[in-house]
């Protein structure tokens, strides 16, 4: 299992959508976002190759996109993969946002 840290940036972009989410639909949707959100971060620690590489957006940046069957989650985990197989997500953004305008260079 690879060992996943979060960037500042994607920590404030988890927090704000779980709070966005709390306020829109309650506390029962927000803790089942988060469980969402749990489950990709899992799922990319147990395969850091499960996301899509989004070379086309930046160069080494994987996409884990959330949305699963059943489930309105429409956010992206965006992450690198480093040396040794450790992963940094660099942000977690809303699929209908510009991602070349959010992401790092």
């Amino acid at each position: 299992m690879a060992s996943v840290s979060r960037s500042p940036r994607a920590k404030k972009d988890i927090k704000d959508v779980l709070a966005y989410t709390k306020e829109k639909w309650g506390p029962a949707k927000a803790w089942e976002y988060g469980e969402l959100i749990q489950e990709a971060l899992e799922a990319i620690a147990a395969d850091p190759y499960c996301g899509k590489p989004k070379s086309a957006v930046h160069a080494g940046i994987f996409g884990y996109h959330i949305r699963q069957p059943g489930r309105n989650a429409r956010h992206i985990f965006f992450y690198r993969i480093g040396a040794g197989g450790t992963v940094e997500i660099v942000r977690f953004l809303h699929d209908s946002m510009d991602f070349d305008q959010h992401l790092p260079k």
